[in-house]
Order: structure tokens, then sequence, then C-alpha cells
């Protein structure tokens, strides 16, 4: 299955919100709320181990990986 679509809506959602930030510290905040929220769902919809495993993608994700998914935006 070709998860690229939803990669691409991912980022647009959250480019989305960044762009409503007027500081890095609100960007980070609205970050740490995604990632919690994302959790959350995962854990919820997906259970136990669907969550656990996306704990392991994330330990997983480096900068290099963040350059080949998609464009590094500065605002």
């Amino acid at each position: 299955m070709d998860t690229r679509i939803y990669s691409e809506k991912a980022y647009e959602l959250i480019l989305a919100g960044m762009t409503e930030c007027s500081t890095i510290e609100a960007q980070c905040m609205l970050l740490d709320a995604v990632v919690c929220q994302c959790a959350l769902f995962t854990r919820v919809l997906g259970g136990e181990q669907m969550f656990l495993d996306l704990l392991e993608r994330l330990k997983l994700i480096g900068l290099d990986m963040a350059d080949a998914e998609m464009p590094l935006t500065h605002h």
C-alpha cells in the first residue's frame, strides 16, 4: 500500500497549523500536541501493539529521514 498520500496530507495539516504560530515556542507546543494526539488516537483505535509499533518507529526517525520524506520549511 502506498502511504505517501497520507504522509502528504499529514504534512499539509501540520504545516497549516505551523503557519498560524507566531513563535518557535508556539510551533514546538503545537508539534508536541500533535504527537500526543496521534499517540492517543493510535492507542485507542489500533490497540496497544499498534501504539508500541508507533513508538518504535518514532525512535528510528532522524534528520536524514526527514530530508527524504519532506522538504524542510522555515517560517
